[in-house]
């Protein structure tokens, strides 16, 4: 099992597209002219966040309720849906364009709504069947290891396609590929891994039941908010990192469509993989260094906010490439903290409820960067990238007071 978990990390993040979303959006060659500004693109991000958003917590009780296994199959077939709509839109116009854009990222949003938790879900429910609790840190940082490098791999290939065929639209179909083998891959799944309530015959809960036994559960709404804080504004900062690329590129007149630029697109993401997949390998370690979950979380999250800091300043300045190092260490202490995060949060929630309490987090997310990403999105149109990234570091440093006082500290007592 712990092959074919590795394999679905790969599958999953095969996404050729995903470096080059925001360039596909704001090039013109593909479609005639038509542009769209930050504020749209935010808006269509915002949207697909949005309705993930709103579907991640019923689709996570239905998910537990109807079985997880089944619920990764229906994912994958989204996708592959939603891969080629978004290489039809580069071949539209106006409110076409929009329409197809919009019916895509509906597909991939309820994609996403169903794919939230499931996959961890089923790994958590195979450590605990397997009497493995105390290494769940190193079972999630190993696929993480995989999951990263491959989404590294898949930037350097698309970056290949994109300079050898000076489009992007290659890329959504390339992506179709991978989806498609991650409908055998759930199919080859046991049927015992659709979880607790399908396997042991438990009485399957409605959504206002599986809810009201969420929302009561003791010490799960601190970890929820150590969540929101800071993965909703390292999510916001990486929605700028390939105008920057591009901004970079430009700067050294080096082309991005049908250009080497693509290239090095594609390589500043293999490498962003590669430090993003040996910093999930650490986590244990750094869990263990830093002394617990709790504190290993804290000293993290101050990191990042640091981390930000230098960012804005260096936009700010025209350190371009100084600046650039700062993506990678985002990366790192994404990677880092995911693991650990989800150990923790393992320690207090309901193992019946794995999804729906994953799927809840997620949404915490979802809503967080859905509500963001416009005004940010406007502020960096009017102010240019510098001024997003100096509104993403006060938001953390915010939130830090918060997060240092309302960790649950009791989850370094069972980490």
């Amino acid at each position: 099992m712990f092959v074919k978990f590795c394999l679905y990390s790969v599958f999953k993040n095969l996404r050729f597209f995903e470096p080059f979303f925001v360039l596909y959006l704001l090039a013109p060659m593909d479609r005639g002219g038509a542009q769209l500004s930050y504020l749209a693109i935010g808006t269509l991000v915002g949207y697909q966040k949005l309705l993930t958003g709103i579907l991640e917590i019923p689709l996570g009780v239905a998910t537990d309720r109807f079985g997880r296994r089944s619920a990764l199959i229906l994912c994958f077939s989204l996708y592959t849906l939603a891969f080629p709509c978004f290489a039809f839109a580069s071949q539209l116009h106006g409110g076409a364009l929009h329409g197809m854009l919009y019916l895509a990222q509906t597909l991939f949003g309820i994609g996403e709504a169903v794919r939230t938790g499931s996959h961890k879900a089923i790994m958590l429910d195979w450590v605990t069947r397997e009497g493995e609790m105390s290494e769940v840190t190193r079972l999630i940082a190993r696929t993480r290891f995989f999951s990263k490098l491959s989404s590294g791999l898949a930037a350097l290939v698309g970056g290949l396609v994109v300079w050898r065929m000076a489009s992007f639209t290659p890329l959504f179909l390339a992506t179709t590929v991978p989806a498609f083998c991650g409908i055998l891959l759930m199919l080859s799944y046991p049927s015992w891994l659709e979880g607790e309530q399908r396997r042991d015959g438990q009485r399957r809960v409605s959504l206002r039941q599986g809810l009201s036994r969420l929302l009561a559960r003791k010490g799960l709404w601190p970890v929820f908010v150590a969540s929101l804080l800071f993965e909703s504004q390292v999510k916001l900062a990486q929605h700028y990192l390939q105008p920057f690329l591009a901004a970079d590129l430009k700067a050294r007149e080096l082309a991005l469509v049908g250009g080497i630029g693509a290239v090095l697109v594609g390589a500043f993401y293999l490498v962003q993989g590669a430090v993003g997949a040996v910093a999930a390998r650490l986590s244990a370690h750094a869990e263990e260094t830093l002394g617990g979950v709790t504190s290993g979380l804290s000293g993290i999250y101050f990191s990042l906010l640091l981390a930000s800091g230098f960012m804005a300043l260096c936009f700010s300045l025209g350190w371009l490439s100084l600046g650039l190092l700062g993506f990678f260490v985002v990366a790192a202490l994404q990677n880092l903290r995911r693991p650990i995060f989800v150990s923790g949060l393992n320690q207090v929630m309901d193992p019946a409820q794995r999804a729906t309490t994953l799927s809840l987090e997620s949404q915490a997310r979802s809503w967080s960067v859905a509500l963001l990403s416009p005004p940010v999105g406007y502020l960096a149109d009017r102010m240019g990238i510098a001024a997003a990234f100096a509104a993403i570091t006060l938001l953390l440093a915010v939130g830090l007071p918060l997060h240092l006082r309302r960790f649950n500290p009791k989850l370094d007592a069972t980490s």
